[in-house]
């Protein structure tokens, strides 16, 4: 519609450290092959949008880059993951005798990760980034948004620009679909919430 804008919240594709279940914020790891296949099949999902905007972290330039081969993409360091510290790249089994990562298991919103960030610093940061693509979308008159980023990041915004009732930690973020965030033109110049929520899958079931 000509007086509604979307940002489509597509979570990165698969990483090993994603299969083995590891704290992955900063560690620039690739996709896995098969990973860089299914997106190949998937790939006319991007030839709806207008502009591309990604975190830089490797995972998100490589989906967006099989997502939307031909679209202007703009990589943005402050739509990176929670940065996790010295926790990075280890599990729940490597970590669950630590009473500090233990505390933070439990109070996530107020532990600080060994030499990592802060759930504060990480919602300042993902907020500049955002006020960063509001830019990026004026400057060229977007319409329709995709945003490929981290599971961290698109639960806070999800948070912050929708009127939904979860809470950071209830809203499951998958690989398999974007949450496309609709606006109408005013609410958006505005930076109110979004009008409208809805799940827009890569590939739609059934079609193989």
């Amino acid at each position: 519609m000509a007086d509604t804008i979307t940002v489509t919240l597509l979570r990165h594709g698969v990483t090993k450290a994603n299969q083995e279940r590891r704290y992955l914020g900063w560690t620039d790891l690739p996709l896995i092959p098969e990973e860089m296949e299914r997106l190949k099949v998937v790939q006319n999902f991007g030839e709806q949008f207008d502009l591309c905007i990604t975190s830089d972290l490797l995972r998100s330039r490589q989906t967006a880059e099989m997502l939307c081969p031909t679209l202007e993409r703009i990589a943005l360091k402050n739509f990176r993951e929670i940065h996790f510290g010295t926790w990075e790249m280890k599990t729940y089994k490597d970590l669950k005798a630590n009473s500090h990562y233990r505390t933070w298991i439990d109070k996530p919103e107020n532990i600080v990760p060994p030499r990592g960030e802060s759930f504060q610093e990480m919602k300042q940061r993902v907020d500049n980034g955002f006020q960063q693509l509001r830019v990026e979308v004026g400057k060229r008159n977007s319409r329709n948004i995709l945003l490929v980023a981290h599971g961290g990041v698109i639960r806070y915004l999800l948070t912050r620009w929708t009127k939904e009732q979860e809470t950071f930690f209830e809203r499951e973020i998958t690989h398999e679909a974007g949450i496309r965030l609709t606006w109408k033109l005013d609410d958006w110049k505005d930076e109110k919430k979004c009008i409208s929520l809805q799940e827009a899958p890569l590939m739609v079931k059934g079609n193989g």
